[in-house]
């Protein structure tokens, strides 16, 4: 394919976005060592050009080597500028002062705010800083706020994986809590700033398009249109995530090629000249990006087509695959922190996918017959979509699978359907959504464009709502996978570089045999694991969460406090274990958190049956009749179950939750929770299982067991733990006094639940 042949300018900018992400980790000194050998290399070739002269293949290295400097050098110097304010200050209190640039979320147990500092201790400061406050705050986007705060890492105040690359990406290099005892002071309110009014603007223009179009619908326009998906429902997220269709929920550059070629189509009607359109659909796009919160994926776009405008106007050759490295190279030159950012690596990898497989595409269209007739012309124009669609669609996914693999952990299968069906009404629903927003403000005329706009999006919700339910999803955490992708991605690389000439069909055999590879794999995984039960035991002090994980289907067995933290913590280990959804939640008592924690989960993770035990109180009544109403909202099955009677789970194995012991002033109660599976079985029990057992003066219906998790949920955590099987056990006996050492609390960081957790196979 040689992609690079003949563009050098394309090569180089590449390399300036590899020595960008090279240099970022290092420090000065390693990256001074490291590009000591590149800077005497291009010394010594200009050296060498100036006595034997200049050819195209000594400027094309020159041009690397130097690309590769300047990135290097680059990131150094920002590197400086934004962390260099802060060398000295970390686990310390400061006094600062700084001017908020976004807000994260905000809610009643507590904010988080994107600010810049412009003073600290006295200093000038330039520095990019998270800030995190209990409860709701009560500033907003452009005030200036000056207090004393507790200056510590990013990393730990990372809920889930992911969060601190996106910390990194917007150039936070430090977080701030706001000290006890003190209360920050507004010195400068921001209402008129440019981020409030175009902030005000947005949520305007959506509270209008909401106003036309109700529900759902509503809200799915003005998200496609102006970004706002934050506006809706939790589950309509997940579905669109579960389709593999979250690119049309977050506005990119594919978004702004449908508008802008509307109003290409929509100005040629006006007879407008080349240059008058160009110069009409740039000034458009620029005021659309701002407009939207200046996503990164749009800015993209929105380069290459100033790119392509520059070319017209100068009468040069525009070459796509050039002008997208060029303005990859450009954004991390202007920020080397943007190669964090997910929406850059994405935009940037499917952009190059679908550029250097656009050649393939090609020639497979042109080979398909042509017909003069009226229906044939239809049906081979037809045939051409669909083919040219799901080649688009590969090509991308394929190009984005580092991103998937080692940021999400898991891939779509449904997505090269699921754009056949949804793509065409979303362009349809773009198109309208425009007029829509622009006569929103008039009743009588907005209600006849929002008809059809309504029916449209109620088809997308509609289609996407069944295909959601399929299980489509594939984890890419099995052991196998690096073997599998990596040598798939190096393999074509390398044939997309070189020059195949006639044997570019060859480029899609590392994809084919690496498919063929992983469902091989997977046959043999499954096969396997299909004998064994693998029980996770997690544990945060009072807190502990029992994952049962066989072949990708997942069951969570709660036993904390049950939050939605709790319950997301249990669902990240179960992704490390190649689960995408949880098949069951099982409740072992009731908490007044439970309904509302049910109800966020299950928008953030597909969750398809509920097990709850018999209500013991009359208020367990009311909390199971909340949680009934969740789940006939969520659609999720609901099974309430007898104390100590079998549930069969995983066809060969069964859970057992025995009668809780509660004493009337005690707050949490004591459990026992046996597994069983095959010939192997584990039992939990609770903190102080055992003296309360004595007080009430009864015994444990457990005679024995093969392993004993002593957990830490309960009253008087690891105060006294001791076990009350009537014999030992025959394997593991895992108590939560000593691995909580291991863990650390949620608020540092999901990444370290794994180093605690405690697997155990039951066969």
């Amino acid at each position: 394919m040689a992609i690079f042949k003949k563009r050098p300018l394309a090569a180089a900018s590449v390399v300036l976005i590899l020595g960008v992400i090279a240099a970022y980790p290092l420090s000065l000194l390693q990256t001074a060592i490291l590009t000591l050998p590149v800077l005497l290399a291009f010394l010594a070739l200009v050296i060498f050009c100036a006595f034997r002269g200049f050819s195209y293949r000594r400027f094309f290295a020159l041009l690397v080597l130097f690309a590769l400097l300047v990135g290097a050098e680059r990131t150094l110097l920002y590197r400086r500028q934004t962390e260099g304010y802060l060398d000295g200050y970390t686990e310390s209190v400061v006094s600062a002062e700084f001017k908020i640039e976004d807000i994260e979320y905000r809610s009643t147990y507590g904010s988080r705010l994107i600010v810049r500092l412009t003073e600290l201790d006295g200093k000038a400061c330039r520095a990019r800083v998270l800030w995190v406050c209990e409860g709701m705050t009560p500033f907003y986007i452009g005030d200036r706020v000056r207090g004393e705060f507790f200056c510590d890492s990013p990393e730990k105040h990372s809920f889930y994986e992911g969060q601190e690359s996106r910390y990194l990406a917007d150039g936070i290099s430090a977080a701030f809590t706001t000290c006890e005892d003190t209360v920050p002071v507004l010195t400068e309110d921001g209402n008129r700033s440019v981020g409030t009014v175009l902030r005000d603007l947005r949520g305007a223009l959506q509270y209008a398009i909401t106003s036309a179009v109700d529900g759902e619908e509503g809200r799915l326009i003005g998200a496609m249109l102006l970004g706002t998906k934050d506006q809706l429902e939790d589950s309509t997220v997940l579905q669109f995530r579960r389709v593999g269709l979250s690119h049309l929920l977050a506005l990119s550059g594919l978004h702004l090629a449908i508008l802008a070629g509307a109003a290409e189509l929509l100005l040629r009607a006006c007879r407008l000249g080349r240059r008058c359109r160009l110069s009409i659909l740039l000034a458009a796009m620029l005021a659309y990006w701002v407009l939207t919160g200046c996503s990164v994926s749009m800015l993209r776009a929105v380069l290459m087509f100033t790119v392509l405008q520059a070319a017209f106007v100068a009468r040069a050759d525009y070459d796509a695959f050039t002008a997208l490295c060029a303005c990859g190279a450009l954004m991390v030159l202007i920020t080397p922190s943007v190669i964090f950012d997910t929406s850059f690596q994405m935009t940037m990898l499917a952009t190059l996918g679908i550029l250097a497989f656009g050649e393939l595409q090609a020639r497979l269209v042109s080979g398909l017959p042509r017909a003069k007739s009226g229906p044939g012309r239809l049906g081979v124009r037809l045939l051409r979509y669909l083919i040219g669609s799901v080649f688009i669609t590969f090509a991308a996914s394929l190009a984005i699978l580092p991103v998937q693999w080692l940021i999400f952990g898991e891939v779509s299968l449904l997505t090269p359907f699921a754009n056949l069906l949804i793509l065409p009404l979303s362009t349809a629903l773009l198109w309208l959504a425009v007029p829509l927003a622009a006569v929103s403000f008039i009743p009588s005329l907005a209600a006849v464009v929002g008809v059809p706009a309504g029916y449209i999006a109620r088809a997308i919700l509609e289609l996407t709502k069944p295909l959601a339910d399929l299980r489509g999803m594939l984890s890419l955490q099995y052991d196998f996978v690096p073997f599998i992708l990596i040598p798939l991605l190096v393999a074509t690389a390398l044939l997309l570089v070189l020059d195949l000439k006639r044997l570019r069909a060859l480029t899609l055999a590392p994809a084919a045999i690496g498919v063929a590879a992983f469902a091989v794999a997977l046959l043999i995984t499954n096969h396997t694991g299909a004998q064994r039960l693998e029980a996770v035991y997690r544990t945060t002090g009072s807190n502990d969460g029992l994952l049962l994980i066989q072949n990708g289907t997942a069951m969570i067995c709660d036993l904390s406090n049950g939050s939605n933290t709790q319950l997301y913590s249990d669902y990240s280990l179960l992704q490390a274990h190649c689960a995408t959804e949880v098949e069951v939640l099982m409740l072992t008592h009731y908490h007044q958190r439970h309904p509302s924690a049910i109800a966020q989960f299950s928008g953030q993770v597909t969750l398809r049956q509920l097990w709850v035990p018999e209500p013991l109180s009359d208020s367990d009544k009311v909390i199971l009749a909340d949680i009934l109403g969740v789940a006939v909202e969520k659609e999720i099955t609901v099974t309430v179950y007898r104390h100590g009677g079998s549930l069969t789970a995983f066809e060969k194995g069964s859970v057992t939750l025995y009668t809780p012991l509660r004493e009337a002033r005690s707050v949490e109660p004591c459990l026992t929770l046996r597994v069983s599976f095959g010939n192997g079985d584990l039992v939990y029990q609770s903190a102080a299982h055992s003296e309360y057992e004595r007080g009430l003066g009864i015994s444990s219906p457990v005679t024995e067991t093969d392993h004993l998790i002593l957990g830490g949920h309960g009253p008087n955590p690891h105060e006294s733990i001791s076990p009350t099987v009537m014999a030992e056990p025959q394997g593991v006996v895992i108590s939560s006094k000593d691995h909580l050492p291991l863990y650390t609390l949620p608020w540092q960081g999901v990444s370290a639940w794994e180093e605690g957790a405690v697997t155990l196979v039951l066969e």
